[in-house]
């Protein structure tokens, strides 16, 4: 047998060296040289890369990094219907503002803040261009306003800042994620994930203070349920978490500009992206209606014609990725959650049988993506 090594170049597949069914390259583990196809299977699945998974604090105390990255003046709502002017400052990590009393507050933001633009219904502060920013866990919302002589230049500096906020809230999430892209492969040698659809990173909201980051994996429904499955690590060799979805699940976006949240049932997680966090909800809007139409438990074939359809989504996303700004966290470590298990809590593969050679050749599409 071939050593891996051999196996993989530098910078694709070389003469000869292995391929899947669709012509992609079987990459190296990165174990070494001289470790047999066999003996890599098994250190994989004995010995993941990673052990554990990161989990930060999300409170608002945490101190604001470096220096603002845009600062100028704004209106706080400072009482009932009374907007009063401030020193506003953006930091990648929060923002800062101080009115003229002296009196300064910092707030550090978190994956699940969200800014949004709103307006006032009546009183002299319906005649200003205002946005709130709300920390979810944390009351009360902040309440900004610009006043501009022309109103055309009040709406056009409103979505500067309401466009860096978010824009602010975006690099956060993308400092605590590692570098991976969504998938819908299983694991060849992970039988748990054989019933994968999309598989990736995503931060989850543990409670009001923390936030973890867990690798996710939606698989395909089975009867009248399908299971959302949360891992350490994208090696999926030991599962923590799973919720059953359901036709009474509740899957829906969270409302915000640019924002990357969603929250199934009482979950509510952060995608790197928004067009993520969209194929992540059209992925389990689609396991809904073929749960109320009562489908029947999709065969193997079936699974790749799926795959096949999500598969053009995720590239669609990868195109629309930037680069990375932050190599480090920008949220304090804290100490982890223990999770709960949810749902019928059985982490057992599938009894089902064995799902077959998943190097079919892919056909039409036939998920409603």
């Amino acid at each position: 047998m071939n050593s891996w090594g051999a196996l993989w170049g530098c910078c694709g597949a070389n003469e000869g060296a292995s391929v899947d069914a669709n012509g992609r390259p079987i990459k190296a583990l990165g174990y070494g040289p001289g470790v047999s196809l066999d003996e890599e299977i098994e250190v994989q699945t004995r010995a993941p890369k990673v052990l554990g998974f990161p989990t930060f604090s999300s409170i608002p105390e945490q101190p604001l990094r470096g220096v603002p990255i845009r600062e100028g003046g704004l209106w706080h709502l400072s009482s009932q219907d009374r907007f009063e002017p401030v020193n506003f400052s953006l930091y990648v990590n929060g923002f800062a503002f101080s009115n003229t009393d002296g009196l300064e507050v910092s707030v550090s933001l978190s994956p699940f803040s969200l800014v949004r633009n709103c307006r006032f219904q009546s009183g002299a502060c319906a005649q200003l261009k205002s946005f709130k920013v709300s920390l979810l866990d944390h009351d009360p919302c902040c309440y900004f306003a610009v006043r501009s002589v022309s109103e055309r230049d009040a709406e056009e500096e409103r979505s500067e800042w309401v466009l860096g906020i978010s824009h602010t809230i975006l690099l956060i999430i993308d400092s605590l994620l590692p570098p991976f892209s969504v998938s819908c492969d299983p694991l060849p040698h992970v039988s748990l994930t054989q019933r994968r659809l999309v598989a990736g990173y995503l931060i989850h909201r543990d409670d009001a203070g923390t936030v973890s980051v867990l690798f996710c994996e939606l698989h395909a429904h089975s009867g009248d349920s399908a299971r959302f499955i949360f891992y350490e690590n994208e090696a999926c060799t030991n599962p923590i978490m799973d919720i059953l979805i359901s036709i009474t699940s509740v899957c829906c976006d969270v409302v915000g500009i640019n924002c990357s949240c969603f929250n199934v049932d009482h979950h509510f997680f952060a995608a790197q992206t928004p067009s993520e966090r969209k194929l992540w909800l059209r992925a389990l809007s689609n396991m809904k209606v073929k749960l109320q139409n009562r489908a029947p438990t999709p065969e193997p074939e079936e699974l790749l014609h799926y795959r096949d359809a999500i598969r053009e989504h995720i590239r669609a996303v990868e195109a629309a990725l930037e680069p990375r700004i932050s190599s480090d966290a920008l949220l304090m470590l804290a100490p982890r959650k223990a999770m709960q298990t949810v749902g019928d809590g059985d982490l057992d593969p599938p009894s089902a049988e064995p799902m077959g050679d998943f190097d079919l050749p892919l056909v039409k599409n036939t998920l409603n993506l």
